[in-house]
């Protein structure tokens, strides 16, 4: 076997080790996820041992397989260096694409920490997928998530960020014209299924704040129609920064935030600094919320 084809092979192994699933691995490197099965399989049969593990939660490599990525790891950092020495760029810099999973109230955290990472290191790019569901990191679909349950995936890093806190909350315009408001003559701007059985909604429903002429289905179009003096609604704080707090004596749960990744994800370097630079950005906003409090 030429060292092209040995590359070629460790490639291909770095990929499923990177996305977790040979679909997934396809994807990132152009090729059918057929053709990646297949050419480990293939190698595999050469070395005489398994590499990667096939569940249907995705892919896990073995330890042989682990072994034969941190060789593919070096020789990719090696042509990495190479090629920024030929181009006059600091070996050191970072380098790759980093997949980003959030449900829609992080996508500011995320914006941000995007932007202090990528003016950091001009040669990495942030990929961001908003969406309520919960993707299965271990399957590849992202490197990082943002999320507000344990799922208690034992393969996944699950790192506790702090509590995410709601509130009630208006706009100047709308307490201007409704000053004696209470949470049974409020308009409560609401959310549709299945984001309507959220604790804090169902908390707020059952202290009175059941007047719900408008429902959407997004944090992004409540506050826009609070904005624009509708009505109220229950917001995460830190989407509310510019709006005013209402019925402080509606207790609404907090929720628990949690910053997920896998393992091996954070031995690419790109990826575990931007993990770093956004549970700082996320620290920050937790905190902040929670002192307007």
């Amino acid at each position: 076997m030429s060292s092209e084809a040995n590359w070629d092979d460790l490639r291909l192994l770095l990929a499923v080790s990177r996305r977790g699933s040979f679909l997934q691995a396809g994807q990132l490197l152009g090729i059918a996820a057929s053709t990646v099965s297949r050419r480990i399989t293939q190698l595999e049969g050469s070395l005489g041992e398994p590499l990667v593990e096939r569940g249907v939660e995705g892919c896990w490599l073995t330890s042989r397989g682990q072994s034969l990525v941190e060789v593919a790891l070096a020789a990719e950092e090696g042509l990495r260096r190479q090629a920024a020495a030929g181009a006059s760029v600091l070996p050191t810099e970072l380098c790759g694409s980093v997949l980003v999973s959030v449900g829609e109230g992080f996508s500011s955290c995320v914006l941000e920490a995007a932007h202090r990472f990528t003016s950091l290191h001009p040669r990495c790019s942030v990929e961001l997928l908003v969406t309520a569901d919960f993707h299965k990191i271990v399957r590849g679909v992202a490197d990082i998530a943002i999320r507000t349950a344990h799922l208690g995936e034992p393969s996944l890093v699950y790192r506790p960020m702090g509590k995410l806190a709601y509130g009630v909350f208006a706009d100047a315009a709308y307490l201007q014209r409704f000053p004696a408001v209470t949470p049974v003559t409020a308009v409560n701007i609401a959310l549709l299924p299945p984001l309507d059985m959220l604790p804090q909604m169902r908390a707020a429903r059952a202290a009175g704040l059941e007047r719900a002429q408008i429902r959407v289905n997004s944090f992004a179009a409540q506050i826009e129609a609070v904005r624009r003096g509708m009505g109220v609604a229950v917001l995460p704080r830190i989407l509310a920064k510019d709006l005013i707090a209402v019925f402080p004596d509606i207790q609404l749960p907090d929720m628990e935030v949690y910053l997920v990744t896998r393992p091996q994800a954070l031995k690419q370097a790109h990826i575990k600094c931007f993990f770093a630079i956004l549970e700082q950005v996320l620290r920050e906003a937790l905190c902040a919320a929670l002192v307007e409090e």
